[in-house]
């Protein structure tokens, strides 16, 4: 009882103190994705007009290495790097370019190699990205192309590929496996060798990111957390509007307009971490916190957490 109580203290005080004891470093231009995988923390940013730049930067050796930079000509809808993983030293990226037709590529990259096209995919505009990443975990890299989940190890090789019954919206990789949230509001529990071991039932709209981890799966709705067990569900309400920002040990980082908030799943401790300009990019990884705002790129590490 003393060591758990213990623990709980331990994250009450921490948060105020970690924000001024995170690594910080400011990149040349504005941060436009990030996520966190291991020890690596993968972000792009646009570092000149019209250039930009997707990097990894390894928080535990500090190497920082530019995998890949893409610039384009001036398009009335927009252009750049869409989202960007990383793990194992490979990184993922998606690019996108174009008019009334926009231009979805998806690529890869390990070390020194030369950066591989994996898909090229026009849309139009208007309508859904026809590419996605999941957020990846170590050793696994997951992306969907409409209907299609597939998964990837640091080496490049496939581990599998999964027909989903609509198109996905939303994948994570965890410590139990994958989830998928399709258009048509069903998430699917995914085993680590492929296999739907369950598939749960939502109003369409209803979820936005799903998760399956230790305690079970655990969904983000617009209103709330939801825990699903084995044999029972728990619902943790959360503000509308908020952000799913990934789970760890225990620990949920979400964001609610500027605010970048922990809590913790037992106990129900929710505390702030930090004020970050609007739409700030993080995830919550088995290693630490990543998080980019404006040119700054932060890491807490669990030990300051």
């Amino acid at each position: 009882m003393l060591r758990v109580l213990s623990l709980v203290l331990l994250f009450v005080v921490v948060p105020a103190a970690a924000a001024g004891t995170a690594r910080e470093r400011q990149t040349p231009g504005p941060i436009a994705a990030v996520s966190i995988a291991g020890t690596d923390v993968a972000y792009a940013d646009e570092y000149k007009e019209g250039c930009h730049e997707v990097r990894v930067w390894n928080v535990a050796t500090r190497a920082d290495r530019r995998f890949a930079t893409h610039c384009f000509e001036s398009t009335s809808t927009g252009s750049g790097v869409a989202n960007v993983s990383a793990s194992g030293g490979r990184a993922l990226w998606i690019t996108y370019t174009g008019g009334n037709i926009r231009e979805w590529s998806l690529w890869t990259k390990r070390a020194t190699a030369p950066a591989k096209r994996l898909a090229f995919l026009p849309a139009d505009v208007d309508g859904p990205a026809p590419v996605l990443l999941g957020s990846a975990w170590d050793g696994s890299l997951p992306y969907a192309t409409g209907r299609t989940i597939i998964v990837l190890d640091p080496s490049g090789a496939r581990r599998f590929a999964v027909v989903a019954a609509d198109r996905v919206i939303a994948l994570s990789a965890h410590t139990r496996g994958y989830a998928a949230v399709l258009a048509n509001g069903h998430v699917l529990s995914i085993s680590p060798i492929g296999k739907v071991i369950r598939e749960r039932t939502f109003a369409p709209g209803a979820v936005s990111d799903a998760v399956l981890a230790g305690p079970g799966l655990i969904v983000k709705t617009t209103v709330a957390l939801e825990i699903h067990g084995n044999e029972s569900v728990r619902t943790i309400p959360l503000a509308r509007g908020s952000r799913f920002l990934g789970y760890s040990e225990g620990t949920v980082a979400y964001g609610f307009g500027r605010q970048l908030r922990l809590m913790r799943l037992t106990g129900g401790q929710d505390r702030l971490f930090r004020r970050l300009e609007p739409r700030f990019h993080a995830q919550l990884g088995r290693r630490g916190l990543a998080y980019g705002t404006g040119r700054t790129l932060g890491f807490a590490a669990w030990v300051t957490l």
